[in-house]
């Protein structure tokens, strides 16, 4: 199975399949719990997503975790949003799986029948493995070529002479090394799929203080000094050990 970015935007083509994580639908509550008054992003993510099929032909949909943002709760308007958000998504994609994610907690209530919902160890099509990221997978998902992953909504900051900061979505290929005591075949690599939601913001992966949540980001699984670090338009940064920047965050700041 081909795995292919689609340039510019937060999603992966892996053949048919439109691969995207962590939508977290429902943060818009939280964030005006805080004062700060936003518009649902539901519709507008459901219907790029539709964009992005017509465009590229996807016929699947692949979701790794964190649908919906509220935990443990849930609110009226991100149950509708939940909700409308799948029957819209209905007439374009035949197939739509969902890798359960630690924000998911009674989202299988809600989605549609149709939808295939899958646990938080993951699941496999054909040699890709799938999961949210927050969970160990279970064997057969690791057994797979390539992990595809979300959780840890990964981004890439820089910083100039006089201290001004930006932080930008970015996809992160992290190698597995050769052997776990939990598992008894690696992939080669986990490619770790930046939020889909503009809302969720990033973690700057090459920030000195970062920290990688999910036992997968075992210092014994992988080797994430050794991971390569990719904005959306392509451009590839080096590897990570290489393009470490002091943000001047503190470490209670990662917090996710």
């Amino acid at each position: 199975m081909d795995l292919e970015p689609i340039p510019d935007e937060p999603a992966l083509l892996a053949d048919d399949m439109l691969v995207v994580a962590d939508l977290h639908i429902g943060i818009e509550e939280e964030l005006q719990e805080k004062g700060i008054r936003v518009p649902s992003r539901a519709e507008v993510m459901g219907r790029k997503l539709i964009e992005l099929a017509d465009r590229r032909g996807a016929t699947r949909l692949v979701i790794l975790g964190d649908v919906k943002h509220l935990v443990p709760k849930m609110a009226s308007r991100e149950r509708r949003d939940v909700y409308v958000f799948f029957r819209d998504l209905a007439p374009t994609f035949r197939e739509v799986y969902i890798a359960q994610g630690n924000h998911d907690g009674m989202l299988k209530n809600i989605v549609p029948r149709s939808v295939r919902f899958k646990p938080a160890y993951g699941f496999r099509i054909e040699d890709i493995g799938f999961c949210h990221g927050h969970a160990w997978p279970y064997k057969k998902v690791m057994e797979g070529s390539v992990l595809v992953m979300g959780h840890n909504h990964p981004a890439a900051a820089f910083r100039d002479a006089l201290g001004s900061r930006q932080i930008v979505p970015c996809w992160m290929r992290v190698p597995f090394l050769r052997k776990h005591k939990r598992y008894p075949k690696l992939p080669r690599e986990a490619i770790v799929v930046p939020s889909f939601n503009e809302l969720c913001g990033g973690m700057p992966v090459n920030d000195v203080r970062a920290r990688f949540i999910g036992p997968l980001f075992d210092e014994d699984l992988v080797s994430v000094e050794d991971a390569s670090v990719h904005l959306l338009d392509g451009t590839n940064l080096g590897r990570l050990r290489d393009i470490k920047v002091d943000l001047g965050f503190r470490p209670e700041d990662y917090r996710q």
